[in-house]
């Protein structure tokens, strides 16, 4: 009987590691073409130098070696043209930013220009609790399932200025449990770690203290370029970061980001469903912003069984955005489905699930040893200090109730 609340590919989502908490990093950056065809050419013909004569009638001077390193040298280029270099020297996959679709409020209300904001140094620390459950019943027989995340999330910023911003996101802290039926409930908490890491968590507790991704983001939120291999999976949660539309808005605009999941049918084809993210400027009061967000599917959904696999992109719930410091301070999204005959006539499925991820502190961070960052993602483990000095207005609970 399939089961569909499994806690650490939840986790995975949160932390933005789809198979692997490792960045892959693209290859290095090298000159335009035009000034590394020469030193490509002088690089082969050392070589060619170097090695014993063969009695080959090639050498590295000929046209077929010649052709070849022009060759290596475009593909090369191609390939550095879509990577970034930090000042660090991290390098970072480049990312076909989302196009948002905006409309206005009506015209003469005040209006906000929303844009993020951060400083080199800054560690800001978030709390994320995810809770779910679900039931299915087929042929009469009942399942229950129920799960539990709390994250302990980071971001260092690396770089930043008025247009971009790098940083490193990391995990720090994770407690799970999740529960089948009346089966014993299975717990970890890396805060209060032991020898025996259940099998179903290895995967997430490997990710603690190691960098999952460095991003680069523009003044909007959206993602640029990233260190990771593969785009995260979405999972109705929304990105890392909430876009922003491009105009000043008023109470009342409203913006959308299109999104796409591949789903699996029942003649074993797939076939891409398409969504948006719907957000709304609710209210602004004392420089925050209340902004409602809701996922809607734009494709249409009519199988039961391809609706069991959509249910979990569709999640709507509240953010709230600091419009004077620029960032984020809590998120909080809900899921309430139910899906009839999605494996057969009288089988049910019902899905329950809250997140909520709120800022805890956000303070400025000296570069030390035993600071958590690495480089391309080495296996350093972090401080376990998780103090909170908060700063105005970023304040959220230390624990999401």
């Amino acid at each position: 009987m399939r089961r569909f609340a499994i806690p650490t590919l939840l986790f995975i989502a949160l932390c933005f590691a789809c198979t692997s908490a490792q960045a892959q990093v693209g290859r290095p950056q090298s000159k335009p073409q035009t000034k590394s065809q020469p030193k490509s050419q002088n690089k082969a013909q050392s070589k060619s130098q170097s090695r014993p004569a063969t009695g080959n009638p090639q050498s590295a001077a000929s046209p077929s070696t010649d052709t070849q390193t022009t060759s290596d040298s475009a593909s090369d280029s191609d390939s550095d043209s879509e990577i970034l270099v930090t000042q660090a020297g991290t390098k970072l996959r480049k990312v076909e930013p989302k196009v948002l679709k905006e409309t206005p409020a009506n015209p003469g209300a005040e209006t906000y220009l929303l844009r993020y904001r951060f400083e080199p140094g800054l560690m800001l620390r978030n709390e994320v609790t995810h809770l779910s459950k679900n039931s299915t019943r087929i042929n009469s027989v009942q399942q229950d399932a129920s799960s539990r995340t709390i994250t302990d999330k980071a971001w260092y910023v690396l770089e930043s200025d008025e247009q971009f911003t790098t940083f490193e996101y990391l995990v720090e802290a994770v407690d799970l449990s999740q529960q089948f039926g009346t089966n014993e409930e299975i717990r970890y908490n890396t805060k209060e770690p032991s020898e025996q890491i259940p099998v179903q968590f290895a995967g997430a507790v490997d990710t603690i203290g190691k960098v999952v991704s460095t991003l680069r983001i523009d003044a909007r939120g959206m993602v640029i370029a990233r260190s990771d291999s593969n785009d995260p999976p979405h999972m109705g949660m929304g990105d890392i970061t909430l876009p922003l539309p491009e105009a000043p808005v008023a109470v009342g605009a409203t913006w959308e980001i299109p999104r796409e999941l591949r789903i699996e049918r029942k003649d074993g084809t797939s076939r891409m469903i398409k969504f948006r993210e719907f957000f709304k400027l609710d209210k602004v009061s004392a420089g925050v912003a209340t902004i409602s967000v809701r996922s809607e599917p734009l494709s249409p959904v009519n199988d039961p069984t391809e609706e069991a696999q959509v249910m979990q992109q569709l999640s709507n719930g509240i953010i709230q955005f600091d419009v004077d410091a620029g960032r984020m301070i809590s998120k909080e999204l809900a899921w309430d489905h139910q899906v009839v005959s999605f494996s057969g006539a009288g089988s049910l499925l019902e899905y329950s699930s809250r997140l909520e991820d709120r800022v805890v502190s956000a303070k400025l961070e000296p570069r030390t040893a035993v600071s958590p960052r690495t480089s391309n993602v080495a296996d350093k483990k972090t401080s376990g200090n998780n103090s909170s000095n908060n700063t105005s207005k970023a304040n959220g609970p230390t624990t999401a109730k």
